[in-house]
């Protein structure tokens, strides 16, 4: 069985916001190990919160859950989450669920 990797970057931290980069397959058990820190990232108190996902091969819906709790987190802060570089499949995911219309998206 092989372990699938997910890689978290904080890309940048200014008075624009935060920006992270998310990379690799988000999957249950890599959104699982990633949900801690963005929970955390997201209690910072930043106006936006920037998620590029132009590095992710794949997502399940763990991970599309996983949005969708880290937006209803930023909310609660006061800070707007932005998922940037959405891949197209995963576009297409979101808009099957009917997600899309309440994450605001950014594709590239």
């Amino acid at each position: 069985m092989t372990t699938a990797l997910i890689d978290l970057r904080t890309v940048a931290r200014d008075d624009r916001g935060l920006r992270i980069a998310l990379a690799g397959e988000l999957d249950f058990h890599t959104a699982g190990r990633v949900e801690p820190r963005l929970a955390e990232l997201a209690g910072f108190g930043h106006r936006n919160m920037v998620l590029d996902l132009s590095g992710i091969s794949f997502c399940d819906s763990s991970g599309i859950e996983l949005f969708l709790r880290l937006h209803q987190r930023c909310r609660s802060a006061g800070t707007q989450l932005l998922l940037r570089g959405v891949p197209p499949l995963l576009v297409k995911s979101m808009q099957v669920l009917g997600v899309d219309r309440g994450l605001p998206l950014a594709v590239t």
